[in-house]
C-alpha cells in the first residue's frame, strides 16, 4: 500500500544512513587503534549485568510489545475471553492467539474482535508503534477511546465497533496518517465529530454510525479523497450538510440517516461521480431535492424519507438508469409524477407515500419490468389506474390508497401473480371488483374498502388460499357472499360491512377475531 510502501522507505533510508554513521566510527577508531588501549575482557566477577547498555544499547522490542499485551490482557478481563491460547506463556508472542508479529518479533496485527473482551481499553496500546491493524470489535468493552492510539502511527486499519465505548473520539486520531479504515459504530461516543479526522488523506471507509455523536459534520471530511464509504447515520448530528461533502469523488456510500440535519441538500453532492447509495432520510432536510443530483450515473439507491423537502421531483432522476430504490416518502413534494421514472428499467421499489404529489399515475412505470414494491398511497393523484401497470409481473407490493383515484380496476391487476398486497383503498373507483384478482394466488392483503365499487363480489376470491386480510367495506357492493369465500381458511381479519350484501357469512370465518360481524347485521352460514 501507498503509505507502507512510504514508511519502508523511509526506514530503509535510516538503516543506510546508520549504517553509514557505523562504518565512519569503525574507519576513525582503526586508525587510532595504536594510541588508544583497548580495555580487558571482563573478569567472571566483573561480569556485565544483563541490561547494562554496554550489553545492549537499545532495549529490546519484543519485551516492550509483550509488556503491553499483558496489560490488554489483565485490562479486558483476559481470564474471561473466549479464546487466549499462549497468552501470558512463554511461547513467543507471535503465536498468542489474535497477535501477528514482524520479523523483529514486533506486533504487526492484534485482533481480538468478537472474544469477550470487557473492561477498558489500556493506554499501553499506544506503544506498539509498529501496529497495522487493530481489531477490537464485538465485545463489551467500555471507557473511552484512549488518546494514546494516536501513537500507533503505522496503524492502517482499527476496528471498535459494537462494543460499549464512551466519550469523545480522541482529535488525537488525527495523527493515524496511514489509516483506511476507521469503525467506531454502534457504541456510546458522544460529543462532535473531530475535525481533525481530516488529516486521515488515505482514509477509505469511516464508520461511525450508531452512536450518540453530535454537532455539525467537519467541513474538513470533505478532505478525505480515498474515502468511499461515509456512514453517520443514527447519531444526533445537527447543521447543514457541508457542501465540502462534494469534493469526495471517489466515495461510493453516503449514509447521514436519521440524524437532525437541517437546511437544504447541496448541489455539491453532484459531484459525487462514483457514489451508488445516499442515505439522508429521517432528518429536517428542506427545500428542492437539487436537479444535479442527475448526474450520479452509478447510484443504485436513493432514500431521503421522512424530511421536510419540498418541490416537485426533478425529471433529471430519470437519467439515473442503475437505481434500484428510490425513497421520498413522507415529505411536502407536489406536482406531478415524472414519466422519466419509467426509464429506471433496474428499479426495484419506488416509496412516493405521504407527499403531496397530483396529477395521474404515469403508464410509463409500467415499464420498470423489475419492480417489487410501488407505494404511491396517501397523495392527490386523481384519474384512473394505468392497465399498463398490470407488466409488473414481479411486483409484490401495491399501494395507491388515500388518493383521488377514479375508474374502474384494470382487469390487467389480475396479471401480477407475484403480488402480496394490494391497497387501493379510500379512492373514487368505480365498478365491479374485476374476477381476475382470483389469479393472486399469493395476495395475503385486499385492501378495496372505501371506493365506490359495485356488483357482486367475485367468488373468483375463493382462489386467494393465501390471503389473511380481506376488507370491502364501505362500497356499493351487492348480492350473495359467495360461499366460494369459505375457502380463505387463513384469514386474520375480514371486513365487508357498510354494503348491500345479502346472505350469510362463511361459518369459517366465526373464528377469525378481527372483524366487523357486528356492523354487518348477517348470520353465519350453517354448514350442511
Amino acid at each position: 500500500m501507498l503509505r507502507r510502501n512510504m514508511s519502508d522507505i523511509y526506514r530503509n533510508f535510516s538503516f543506510a544512513r546508520g549504517a553509514v554513521a557505523v562504518l565512519a566510527l569503525w574507519l576513525s577508531l582503526t586508525m587510532v587503534a595504536a594510541c588508544v588501549p583497548i580495555p580487558a575482557e571482563p573478569t567472571t566477577d566483573q561480569a556485565i549485568p544483563w541490561n547494562s547498555t554496554a550489553d545492549r544499547a537499545i532495549p529490546e522490542e519484543s519485551t516492550t510489545d509483550r509488556d503491553v499485551l499483558v496489560a490488554l490482557y489483565q485490562a479486558t478481563n483476559g481470564d474471561s475471553w473466549l479464546r487466549s491460547d499462549n497468552w501470558l506463556t512463554d511461547s513467543p508472542i507471535g503465536r498468542w492467539y489474535g497477535i501477528v508479529t514482524d520479523g523483529s518479533d514486533r506486533v504487526i496485527k492484534l485482533n481480538l474482535s468478537a472474544n469477550g473482551l470487557s473492561g477498558s481499553i489500556p493506554p499501553e496500546l499506544g506503544n506498539l508503534t509498529e501496529l497495522e491493524s487493530l481489531g477490537l470489535a464485538d465485545n463489551r468493552l467500555s471507557g473511552e477511546i484512549p488518546p494514546e492510539l494516536g501513537n500507533l502511527i503505522y496503524l492502517e486499519s482499527l476496528y471498535l465497533n459494537n462494543n460499549e465505548l464512551s466519550g469523545e473520539i480522541p482529535p488525537e486520531l488525527g495523527n493515524l496518517i496511514y489509516l483506511e479504515s476507521l469503525w467506531g459504530s454502534s457504541n456510546q461516543l458522544s460529543g462532535e465529530i473531530p475535525p481533525e479526522l481530516g488529516n486521515l488523506i488515505y482514509l477509505e471507509t469511516l464508520i461511525l454510525d450508531s452512536n450518540k455523536l453530535s454537532g455539525e459534520i467537519p467541513p474538513e471530511l470533505g478532505e478525505l479523497f480515498y474515502l468511499e464509504w461515509l456512514y453517520l447515520y443514527l447519531n444526533q448530528l445537527s447543521g447543514e450538510i457541508p457542501a465540502e461533502l462534494g469534493q469526495l469523488t471517489n466515495l461510493r456510500h453516503l449514509d447521514l440517516a436519521d440524524n437532525r440535519l437541517s437546511g437544504s441538500i447541496p448541489p455539491e453532492l453532484g459531484n459525487l461521480i462514483s457514489l451508488e447509495s445516499i442515505r439522508g432520510g429521517s432528518n429536517h432536510l428542506s427545500g428542492e431535492i437539487p436537479p444535479e443530483l442527475g448526474k450520479l450515473l452509478s447510484l443504485k439507491s436513493l432514500d431521503l424519507d421522512s424530511n421536510q423537502l419540498s418541490g416537485e421531483i426533478p425529471p433529471e432522476l430519470g437519467k439515473l438508469t442503475e437505481l434500484e430504490w428510490i425513497g421520498l416518502a413522507n415529505n411536502r413534494f407536489s406536482g406531478a409524477i415524472p414519466p422519466e421514472l419509467g426509464n429506471l428499467i433496474y428499479l426495484e421499489s419506488l416509496h412516493l407515500y405521504l407527499n403531496q404529489l397530483s396529477g395521474e399515475i404515469p403508464a410509463e412505470l409500467g415499464q420498470l419490468t423489475y419492480l417489487r414494491h410501488l407505494d404511491l398511497a396517501d397523495n392527490r393523484l386523481r384519474g384512473a389506474i394505468p392497465p399498463e401497470l398490470g407488466n409488473l409481473i414481479y411486483l409484490k407490493s401495491l399501494w395507491a390508497g388515500s388518493n383521488r383515484l377514479s375508474g374502474e380496476i384494470p382487469a390487467e391487476m389480475g396479471k401480477l401473480t407475484s403480488l402480496k398486497s394490494l391497497d387501493l383503498d379510500s379512492n373514487h373507483l368505480s365498478g365491479t371488483i374485476p374476477p381476475e384478482l382470483g389469479n393472486l394466488i399469493y395476495l395475503e392483503s385486499l385492501y378495496l374498502y372505501s371506493n365506490l365499487l359495485s356488483g357482486e363480489i367475485p367468488a373468483e376470491l375463493g382462489q386467494l388460499t393465501m390471503l389473511k386480510h380481506l376488507d370491502l367495506k364501505d362500497n356499493k357492493l351487492g348480492g350473495e357472499i359467495p360461499p366460494e369465500l369459505g375457502q380463505l381458511t387463513g384469514l386474520e381479519s375480514w371486513s365487508l360491512s357498510d354494503n348491500r350484501l345479502t346472505g350469510c357469512v362463511p361459518g369459517v370465518w366465526r373464528q377469525v377475531k378481527d372483524n366487523d360481524f357486528d356492523g354487518l347485521g348477517l348470520p353465519y352460514c350453517i354448514a350442511p
